[in-house]
């Protein structure tokens, strides 16, 4: 907290602090002043409702999904190792030091930061994990989930001809090879993957294929060239793969963690901080 005192201080940001007594919730001998001068008095309920007015929307939201994450898992050892995978990732990010990063972040030790941020963000996403894997099949459909390379032409003529030559996907690889300024494999996308519109709006045909190989049609581009794709993984085998890539997308995070937040009852009383939360996600509340 001191560090975070000091941080806000220096950017200027304490000038807006003052207890305003616009939350609900107040903080013990709330009137004590912690900075003051001749232009500036800071009091803990002022730096408080800074604070919750900044963060407080999300922090109740990470309560919350820790607290709902502690009754559904139920494998210590699965989130042990994923907190592991978490801490060897940031790790790399500062030459395999996480104390160096904890500190960066702006924690006293590696242990608090495991403790406030890294386990519960392992916990959210094994909920998350937990809810795809149980609605798999469910999930690749809503949210179009397919692998697929493309080779991208001017024209459709030339389009179709690779498409009578794409017999298999070693055919198709040399293709690929031939026209390799404008040939990708777009790996595992979903329906908000980053795509050319076109592409999107094709996405629930694509991903409904149940057999590799090459789409049968040309797809013209939003900018009118046009994509033949070749079509991969089409039986969906590749799960972990799947739970992953669902995992990380946006949407599917504040889908399931709302299909959690309502199955136990979540709901705020306090205006501001419920006013915050519905601006972070219109799923998180009914």
């Amino acid at each position: 907290m001191k560090k975070l005192v000091l941080l806000l201080m220096c950017a200027g940001l304490l000038t807006a602090c003052s207890s305003s007594s616009s939350y609900s919730t107040q903080v013990s001998d709330g009137d004590s002043v912690l900075v003051s001068d001749s232009t500036l008095k800071v009091t803990k309920q002022g730096f408080y409702e800074y604070l919750m007015d900044s963060y407080g929307g999300n922090e109740v939201l990470v309560e919350a999904l820790t607290k709902i994450a502690d009754i559904e898992l139920t494998d210590e050892d699965e989130l042990n190792d994923l907190v592991e995978e978490i801490k060897t990732e940031y790790a790399s990010y500062t030459d395999d030091d996480l104390s160096t990063y904890a500190s960066y972040m702006g924690y006293d030790d590696v242990d608090e930061y495991v403790d406030e941020i890294i386990v519960p963000s392992a916990k959210q996403e094994l909920l998350r994990k937990h809810y795809i894997s149980d609605n798999l099949e469910d999930m690749i459909e809503e949210y179009c989930v397919c692998s697929f390379k493309k080779i991208v032409v001017e024209k459709e003529s030339e389009a179709l001809n690779i498409i009578s030559e794409a017999t298999d996907e070693d055919a198709f690889d040399t293709l690929m090879e031939d026209y390799s300024d404008d040939a990708e494999d777009a790996g595992m996308v979903t329906k908000n993957s980053t795509l050319d519109d076109n592409l999107v709006d094709i996405l629930d045909d694509l991903s409904a294929v149940e057999e590799d190989g090459v789409y049968s049609s040309a797809i013209k581009l939003s900018d009118d060239t046009y994509a033949v794709v070749y079509l991969y993984d089409t039986d969906h085998s590749n799960t972990d793969d799947i739970i992953d890539t669902l995992s990380s997308d946006s949407d599917v995070q504040e889908y399931v963690e709302g299909i959690y937040l309502k199955k136990y009852n979540f709901d705020v009383y306090d205006s501001k901080i419920k006013a915050a939360i519905e601006e972070i996600s219109d799923q998180y509340l009914d």
